[in-house]
């Protein structure tokens, strides 16, 4: 009975992957979308601002799964668009060692998307897709 209260009180979502903003910035994305932002081919907001797009340390669970549900087939392709992107002058988005660390970030940096566990979702924050979610997204897109 105390296992069953306790499950209950669990934040709700654990253990599926979010995409969050700051809590002021009202978009609405589709895994096409963020694949964009992620390979930085979208750049700005819909108000002109920058996008600082945030990611998961490249050793971690959750960044291993955001690849695969937001690029597919296309992830093996990624390290050799960073390498050409770089060597344009494009650097990969920034990464931050934990999901705690993400949330804090982009509650704190108006213009940052990120992705977390649902689990470590709370106000300072807003949750604009879910990637585990059955039919959440579009296709995965590619590099």
């Amino acid at each position: 009975m105390i296992l069953a209260a306790l499950a209950l009180a669990a934040p709700a979502g654990g253990g599926e992957l979010v995409v969050i903003v700051h809590p002021e910035r009202q978009v609405r994305l589709s895994r096409s979308e963020l694949a964009q932002i992620y390979l930085k081919k979208r750049r700005f907001w819909d108000d002109g601002e920058a996008i600082v797009p945030v990611n998961r340390d490249s050793g971690s669970a959750a960044r291993a799964r955001f690849v695969r549900i937001v690029f597919g087939e296309n992830a093996r392709q990624l390290e050799v668009y960073w390498n050409r992107q770089y060597f344009g002058g494009v650097r990969p988005p920034a990464t931050l060692a934990s999901d705690e660390a993400v949330r804090r970030f982009v509650a704190n940096e108006r213009l940052a998307i990120g992705y977390v566990d649902g689990g470590v979702v709370d106000t300072s924050v807003r949750v604009v897709l879910r990637l585990d979610a059955p039919g959440s997204a579009s296709a995965p897109a590619g590099p």
